[in-house]
């Protein structure tokens, strides 16, 4: 008798351990929610995660009991690479934002891994209505298939300049380059090398386009460039080593975007190359970054000489695995329809600009936007002769973008290689990788 009453004790003791410990999926399981963690790099300091991570929540409260989204942070650097581990391993997670183009293309869709929102489209056809149709026809294939959710927000990357360090006496986008730089003066551009030498290669960007390039960065997206030799290449690399060693920040070797975002805020340089979501640096509540009498009202949002902006509407950006569970599968899509509603764009709009071409604003939206200087400044920028174009390392191969061209400038710099011969070395570097 006492051994039978003992089994009970220790069984009972068993089954309460085994609660306690499944207590969460029991939970999730009876209420039915649907629970997605994903590693996702807009968190903790990055400056996506100042919107990214409050319209996490705003999904979690509108759909508590339902679906929740958790977000494992993880660093941006690592992110793509991390995210083709969990291919192989295939555990991919439930929502993943943005790839490689070639390795998607490779491997994603030659293998099948994505989810096919063609039907889920068909049937929220108010959805499928606000994306923009170059980047629809892009994410999808010859045979109908929809790899990855469109973009609904254009993002013209422009410049900014200190207005009290530039007086300019036009618009910069009715100017054209030389014409820029004569009106620069001994005014210094926020340049970098390292990383990937994102503010000069943006600025870089309006050199080819100016010299007759933007017929061949629109190919160059299609068919990466391995010949940089040719006369546009050179003459755009011989005004570039002019503006790197006349005006370029005295810290452009070696800077990195932190570096170049602190030369601008510290007027140790007049201007920026650099998209809308770096308003928010301008903004009350970032002093902090801010010395040497730098504020952000000094700050003036325009477009590239030449009027020309930069943007690609080519690229898979949010997509969903396919061998993930059908509720999982819900839950990813709810998430991508809730971020793309018209009040979830309009409130992304408000925060790092852009505008949404097939969307019909809110009043509201247009008050707000009235009331940014800054958003409104660099959305009446854009007209409608605005030449749109790729970012110039688009063209270039993966491993060339990223690294081979910021490596490579110093030696332009400092006159070690000719625009020639930097093109030439640059040359050699893509087709290398493109073996």
């Amino acid at each position: 008798m006492k051994k039978t009453l003992m089994f009970v004790i220790i069984l009972a003791f068993l089954c309460a351990g085994t609660m306690l410990f499944a207590g969460g999926e029991s939970e999730n399981a009876a209420s039915g929610e649907v629970v997605l963690t994903i590693p996702h790099y807009k968190a903790g300091q990055n400056v996506g995660g100042k919107f990214f991570l409050p319209q996490v929540e705003r999904f979690n409260k509108k759909y508590a009991g339902t679906y929740k989204l958790v977000i494992e942070e993880i660093p941006q650097d690592s992110y793509q690479g991390k995210i083709k581990q969990l291919a192989q391993q295939n555990k991919l997670p439930a929502l993943i934002e943005g790839a490689d183009k070639k390795w998607f293309q490779d491997v994603v869709i030659e293998n099948g891994l994505f989810f096919d929102m063609a039907d889920w489209f068909n049937s929220h056809k108010a959805v499928k209505d606000r994306a923009i149709q170059d980047s629809l026809d892009y994410i999808t294939t010859a045979d109908g298939k929809i790899t990855s959710f469109p973009l609904m927000v254009a993002r013209p990357i422009g410049l900014f300049y200190n207005s009290t360090m530039v007086n300019f006496d036009k618009p910069v986008n009715e100017m054209t380059v030389d014409g820029f730089q004569k009106a620069m003066g001994d005014q210094k551009l926020a340049f970098m090398t390292a990383e990937n030498a994102w503010t000069t290669s943006l600025f870089f960007t309006s050199i080819v386009v100016e010299e007759g390039g933007a017929e061949m960065i629109w190919a160059g997206v299609k068919s990466p460039v391995s010949d940089y030799t040719t006369g546009i290449w050179v003459r755009s690399f011989e005004k570039l080593q002019d503006f790197l060693q006349n005006n370029a920040s005295a810290n452009t070797l070696g800077a990195a975007y932190a570096d170049a975002a602190n030369s601008f805020m510290s007027k140790n340089a007049a201007v920026i190359a650099n998209g809308p979501w770096m308003m928010g640096d301008f903004a009350s509540g970032s002093e902090d970054k801010w010395s040497n009498g730098f504020t952000g009202d000094q700050v003036t949002a325009a477009m590239y000489p030449g009027n020309m902006a930069i943007f690609n509407p080519t690229g898979y950006f949010w997509w969903v695995p396919n061998n993930i569970s059908e509720e999982e599968k819900e839950a990813a899509m709810a998430f991508l329809e809730f971020i793309k509603s018209p009040e979830e764009l309009e409130a992304f709009m408000l925060v790092e600009g852009g505008t949404a071409p097939n969307l019909t604003a809110s009043s509201g939206y247009r008050a707000k936007l009235e009331e940014n200087r800054l958003l409104n400044e660099m959305d009446k920028a854009v007209n409608a002769d605005t030449v749109f174009v790729p970012l110039v390392l688009d063209v270039m191969p993966p491993s060339v973008a990223s690294e081979d061209f910021g490596r490579l400038l110093p030696k332009l710099i400092d006159g070690t290689y000719t625009p020639l011969q930097f093109g030439q070395e640059l040359s050699r570097k893509a087709a290398s990788a493109l073996e």
